[in-house]
C-alpha cells in the first residue's frame, strides 16, 4: 500500500512540474523583451506578410517606438511596487488612495493603448488587401479554441 501511495503521490509531482514548466510563458526572461527578441519579431511578421522594403522599415520603426513607450512606462515598475507594499503595511487603507493607484495605472495602460493604436492603424493603411486577408487568416487560426499556451 505505501509503495502504491509513493508511486502517484510521485507520477502527480512530476506532471504538476511539468505542466507548470509547460505552462510558463516561452522566451520570457528576467531583462525582459530586447532588441533581439523585436528583430526576430519584426521579421517574422515581415516575412509572413511578404513586406517590401518601405513596409518593413515602417514595422521596424513602429515597434522600436512601441517598445520605447513601454520600457519608458515600465521604468518606475520597482517605485510602484514599493508604494503598493507600503501601502499594504499600513493599518488601514483609504478607498481614494486605492482608487488613485488605479485611475494613474489606467490612465498609464490608456496612454499606451492609444499610442499604439495609433501607430498600429498607420500600418495597416500601408498594407496590401493580400496582406491583410494574411493577418485575417491567421487571427482565424489562432481564435479557434485550443489551448492558449499554443498546442492546437
Amino acid at each position: 500500500m505505501k509503495k502504491t501511495t509513493v508511486m502517484i503521490v510521485s507520477t502527480l509531482s512530476v506532471l504538476f512540474i511539468i505542466g507548470g514548466v509547460a505552462a510558463c510563458k516561452h522566451g520570457h526572461r528576467p531583462g525582459g523583451f530586447d532588441e533581439f527578441d523585436l528583430a526576430a519579431a519584426t521579421n517574422r511578421i515581415a516575412s509572413r506578410l511578404d513586406l517590401t522594403e518601405s513596409q518593413k522599415a515602417d514595422l521596424e520603426q513602429i515597434a522600436g517606438e512601441i517598445a520605447e513607450k513601454a520600457k519608458a512606462m515600465h521604468a518606475d515598475h520597482a517605485s510602484r511596487r514599493q508604494e503598493v507594499a507600503d501601502l499594504v503595511r499600513q493599518d488601514s487603507v483609504g478607498r481614494d488612495v486605492v482608487d488613485g493607484l488605479i485611475d494613474d495605472k489606467l490612465a498609464r495602460v490608456r496612454e499606451m493603448a492609444d499610442f499604439a493604436a495609433q501607430r498600429l492603424i498607420a500600418f495597416h493603411g500601408t498594407l496590401t488587401p493580400e496582406q491583410r486577408e494574411k493577418i485575417a487568416a491567421h487571427i482565424d487560426d489562432h481564435s479557434s479554441g485550443g489551448c492558449r499556451f499554443g498546442w492546437r
